[in-house]
């Protein structure tokens, strides 16, 4: 460190000039290493997809309350707060199941000569640089000689799953070509797809987005809808007996001229009669409870309001070659002159090992 503490950088300066045919050199040979490295690495495109969801929490329940004032159900602090905010997006789209489901979609890339299922194409379609295939050799060579092995396919009732290593592979590949971000000061989710051809970067962009409002659809719905089910299933029940007893009571007066009624029919046509009512008036208040739910199915169904939608993009992300060509050339420059301010004491260190290391020789041959 007291080298680099005492620099007498007019001593630098003439020491790099001295020394400029050895760096220009190096630098020659440091752009050509860039670009070699740039060149080798695959383009990848990147589409983003904004969306801008609708508050979890609603002051008011609106149409809603006035409906259920209806049927003498009050909603009065009723919050409509939502289980699942904004803030788990990205953990509901990074997980598994989620990255599964996105397997069986078809992709097109933009020169048409891909056509397939995003699986077959992250698994098959995907290009290189050089050297991940020398890095990838000893794992080609396990794949040769290793059984080959497919998930397994579990019962609709359990709640876990079984995916095979190139399953497990391809959904570590797009956990990391697939980014959810929250921006947290008004909950705006961004959705970025990240692939090799930019067509196919739009086509999962807007597959990851459509999906996720339908997850969060299916979830704020899901007990709404159950409840408006329930209520559809009295409804047809009451409706039914209302229609049954209106029949009997109709048949029943028809059948019985009321001038030539006797007190006992009298009595039985007004049970017949009031039966009749007690079920009218229960198939009314079924026809507003399904009503209440219809709508309150409606009410927490959540709008997305796309600010950003899926747009084929033009230029690559990366390879970003002018930033390698500048951060090679400015390593190689920075380590030559690096080793210019240690090259004197190193030279000296090594001299002093190599003469140690002949004594040591000189006095071993001796004894």
């Amino acid at each position: 460190m007291a080298i680099f503490s005492n620099i007498n950088f007019f001593w630098l300066l003439r020491r790099i000039w001295s020394d400029r045919r050895r760096i220009i050199r190096n630098v020659c040979i440091s752009v050509v290493v860039a670009l070699v490295i740039a060149f080798s690495i695959p383009k990848t495109y990147e589409c983003s997809v904004v969306l801008a969801p609708e508050s979890s929490k609603n002051s008011s329940m609106g149409s809603l309350a006035s409906l259920a004032s209806l049927a003498g159900v009050s909603l009065n602090g009723a919050t409509g707060e939502d289980a699942i905010y904004p803030e788990l997006y990205p953990q509901i789209v990074g997980s598994t199941n989620f990255m599964a489901e996105l397997y069986a979609m078809n992709v097109q890339s933009g020169d048409g000569e891909i056509n397939t299922t995003l699986y077959k194409y992250l698994a098959e379609n995907q290009k290189m640089a050089w050297w991940e295939f020398i890095v990838n050799v000893p794992k080609r060579i396990r794949a040769m000689f290793a059984s080959k092995k497919t998930g397994t396919s579990v019962p609709e009732n359990v709640s876990y799953y079984s995916y095979s290593e190139a399953e497990t592979s391809v959904i570590n590949k797009l956990n990391k070509l697939v980014t959810c971000k929250i921006n947290p000061g008004n909950d705006v989710v961004t959705i970025s797809a990240t692939m090799q051809d930019a067509k196919i970067a739009a086509q999962v962009a807007d597959k990851v987005a459509s999906q996720l409002q339908e997850y969060v659809t299916d979830y704020r719905t899901s007990k709404a809808k159950k409840d408006y089910e329930y209520s559809y299933k009295l409804y047809e029940e009451a409706k039914a007996d209302y229609d049954r007893k209106q029949a009997d009571f109709a048949r029943y007066a028809d059948s019985h001229a009321l001038g030539t009624m006797k007190n006992f029919y009298r009595i039985e046509e007004d049970r017949l009669r009031d039966e009749a009512q007690l079920a009218y008036s229960i198939y009314t208040q079924m026809a507003q409870q399904k009503e209440i739910a219809k709508a309150k199915v409606q009410e927490n169904t959540p709008v997305f309001s796309v600010m950003q939608p899926a747009v084929v993009p033009i230029l690559a992300v990366s390879p970003r070659k002018m930033f390698i060509l500048i951060s090679v050339i400015f390593l190689t420059f920075f380590g030559h002159v690096c080793w210019l301010l240690i090259e004197k004491d190193a030279k000296e260190v090594l001299k002093e090992k190599r003469i140690l290391r002949r004594k040591r020789v000189e006095e071993s041959s001796k004894t």
